[in-house]
């Protein structure tokens, strides 16, 4: 890695890291899960229903459709936002090998609104989408906003419109504020540049209403942290799946129990569920993470209707 960035409680000069922890698993540890997994194996292809593609009404102030995995459709007014998109096949670094999506966008590609802004939690294979973010640029030429670090694979591949963001650093967009906030990750491409990108999650603060984007993470004091510094959000998208075993992914990837604690720090008025049920990324079944979030809710008296699901395809409006 040839840039160097500032030095802080995040990154030590040469690699980032999660401030005041260290649970990168080693390679024996990747080994002993992969031989004493108990996968539960998923359905080749899922069918997935249609739903008219949504669009903001004039006394909407946003407009949350979900893709598939990590990817939403966000349109607020005057400003439409990808999160994390992945349209390819496989979250690979070959195609044919690697997780294999079950499910089909709920949005095709070809019928995407103009979207102006693509923001880009970290660099694993199931977030940064080169495939993806190549026709994003040919067909919108949108600004892409990634961690520290992934401008790199960015302009590699051509694509100018590129702004690198360290933990609490702001962009404006129109009336629109990108805050880049922490999470609890890690980032790799291959086996030889752990960790020489940041990783992270935004906040979307239009203004009349705030969108909170947790991106890939483990649950952690740094929701806590977003509510200080950024205020509540009105809607939250929180990761609930790839947690089994967990033993292994724990530390970076919430179950369906710590998501519900993240909705309670963040105080969100409202949050919906996301990085599941599109491609086998651990060892739970298909259904696990929607009937797991059902029993958190029931234990911490949260209803559906304040951390609930969405249909791939399917959206909602404030």
């Amino acid at each position: 890695m040839s840039e160097t960035y500032k030095t802080s409680d995040h990154y030590n000069g040469k690699t980032f890291l999660n401030p005041g922890q260290n649970d990168l698993k080693s390679f024996w540890q990747v080994l002993k899960w992969k031989m004493t997994n108990a996968r539960v194996e998923w359905p080749k292809n899922v069918p997935i229903k249609n739903f008219p593609l949504r669009m903001l009404a004039p006394d909407e102030k946003v407009s949350a459709t979900w893709i598939n995995h990590s990817t939403f459709l966000l349109q607020f007014p005057g400003l439409n936002v990808l999160t994390d998109p992945v349209y390819s096949e496989r979250t690979s670094p070959f195609t044919f090998a690697g997780p294999k999506r079950v499910k089909e966008p709920g949005i095709p590609l070809d019928i995407l609104p103009k979207i102006d802004v693509v923001v880009i939690s970290h660099n694993h294979y199931d977030h940064l989408d080169l495939e993806t973010i190549k026709k994003l640029d040919a067909k919108f030429h949108p600004l892409f906003l990634v961690a520290l670090g992934d401008e790199r694979l960015l302009l590699k591949e051509g694509i100018q419109n590129v702004k690198a963001m360290d933990w609490w650093e702001e962009v404006r967009v129109k009336d629109l504020r990108f805050i880049f906030a922490p999470s609890q990750h890690w980032s790799a491409r291959s086996l030889w540049d752990k960790n020489e990108s940041l990783w992270g999650s935004f906040m979307m603060d239009s203004g009349a209403t705030k969108v909170y984007f947790a991106g890939d993470t483990g649950y952690g004091k740094h929701f806590l942290d977003v509510k200080s510094r950024l205020g509540a959000p009105d809607l939250a998208l929180l990761p609930i799946g790839a947690y089994k075993p967990q033993w292994f992914m724990r530390f970076h990837h919430m179950n369906p129990e710590d998501a519900v604690k993240a909705h309670i720090d963040l105080g969100s008025n409202r949050s919906i569920a996301m990085h599941y049920g599109t491609f086998q990324m651990a060892d739970e079944g298909i259904d696990e993470p929607e009937r797991d979030l059902k029993l958190a809710r029931e234990q911490y008296k949260i209803s559906e209707d304040k951390f609930g699901i969405l249909e791939q395809g399917q959206g909602l409006s404030y």
